[in-house]
């Protein structure tokens, strides 16, 4: 069995997404200074535009996960926080199934991964449904 190149795909989040954090925290963000400058009320709506202005900024400059060919391995990449990876070894596989990728163990058992073509960059996404697809089990 031949070995499958080594690649890295790395899969974005969606541009629509990200505009709309952008949209809503702008939105929040006004709406919480006006609030403020009235002088009533909480203030919630200015710290929810700025969390969704920073959130709809790392949309555009993040990757969302990458997948490696060679070791069959994704690891999904949190906007803020932490990353965690998930590797297909021995006779495990991943599967595209619907808008969700899952880790099928050997022994039947099935994981979804954290990640969903929503928030994906749609052509990125396909690339790595591809891959996927043509991936060789391992025993």
């Amino acid at each position: 069995m031949a070995t499958p190149p080594r690649k890295t795909l790395p899969v974005g989040y969606s541009r629509p997404v990200a505009w709309t954090f952008l949209a809503v925290g702008i939105f929040n963000l006004i709406g919480g200074l006006l609030i403020l400058a009235r002088g009533s009320g909480p203030i919630i709506n200015l710290l929810l535009g700025v969390l969704f202005i920073v959130l709809g900024s790392l949309y555009f400059s993040r990757r969302y996960f990458t997948y490696t060919t060679h070791t069959r391995t994704v690891e999904v990449i949190a906007p803020i926080g932490t990353r965690r990876t998930f590797q297909a070894a021995g006779g495990d596989s991943f599967a595209v199934e619907g808008k969700k990728i899952v880790l099928v163990r050997a022994d039947g058992g099935r994981k979804k991964l954290p990640v969903n073509r929503f928030l994906a960059n749609a052509a990125e996404w396909d690339a790595v449904a591809a891959a996927i697809a043509q991936a060789p089990e391992r025993a």
